[in-house]
């Protein structure tokens, strides 16, 4: 991880490396504006989650976890670390927000934390979640913030996109947070994209979490099936952006 790390710090570029005007819009107005969206409530929820030790029975369908093999873990080090950070859910609400986008789709809800950054602006959001005890812990979690359109799922991934399409079929953005397994991830991407818009966003978490996913994210970033991809280190970006010459940007964030 440090040696992914010490290579991105090497490539990204601020705003004065950006030769594309959406890319340099998105630096601007996305990057540099997201530390200002105001998540008062989801951050009082995460204070408070980091406080409970109530032991839940966790059911895998993906790579697991890197911290604990354990099948029951406490919910407070679910949210400290399979949650969302904070610094990138804000990214995920201001994208929503600067974007006007209406619809998201999120896969892999855990505790809720990117739940509720998603649905901060969205009208509407859908989330799959495939561990029916972390669902369970995921519903009593959003409910404390009064969510609306918010449709939360039980199903395995495959399945769930699925449900999720049948509910939704324009979907503004795509938020990719569970499963971190090299083939999934492509499988993922490739049912999506083929149903994205032209300006979907397509976001996948944890790039850098293993050698699979790595592979994977740079597999991503070669398909001609999108033009436009954004590493932020941590998260990956792609878009179809069919009217722009295929470009890869790595942004200081």
């Amino acid at each position: 991880m440090l040696k992914a790390f010490l290579k991105y710090r090497k490539s990204a570029v601020n705003a004065h490396g950006i030769h594309s005007p959406f890319v340099f819009e998105f630096y601007n107005e996305v990057l540099t504006k997201s530390k200002y969206v105001d998540d008062s409530k989801i951050l009082n929820l995460r204070k408070q989650l980091s406080k409970d030790t109530n032991l839940i029975e966790i059911t895998d369908l993906g790579a697991g976890s890197r911290k604990s093999t354990a099948n029951k873990r406490k919910v407070a080090d679910l949210v400290r670390h399979a949650g969302v950070s904070r610094k990138y859910g804000r990214l995920l609400t201001q994208i929503i927000r600067h974007y006007n986008i209406d619809n998201c789709l999120e896969m892999g809800t855990s505790m809720g934390i990117g739940t509720a950054y998603l649905s901060i602006d969205a009208k509407k959001t859908v989330t799959i979640e495939g561990c029916p005890n972390t669902y369970k812990q995921a519903t009593q979690n959003v409910q404390l913030l009064n969510l609306n359109g918010l449709s939360m799922l039980n199903a395995e991934f495959s399945e769930g996109l699925k449900q999720a399409y049948e509910i939704e079929s324009n979907y503004g953005l795509v938020y990719i947070d569970g499963n971190h397994q090299y083939q999934a991830t492509l499988d993922y991407f490739n049912w999506i994209i083929d149903r994205a818009n032209n300006d979907t966003f397509l976001i996948f978490d944890d790039i850098n979490w293993s050698e699979g996913m790595r592979q994977a994210w740079d597999e991503i970033v070669s398909s001609e099936k999108i033009n436009v991809s954004i590493e932020l280190f941590r998260m990956g970006i792609v878009l179809k952006r069919k009217e722009q010459t295929k470009q890869h940007f790595i942004l200081k964030f």
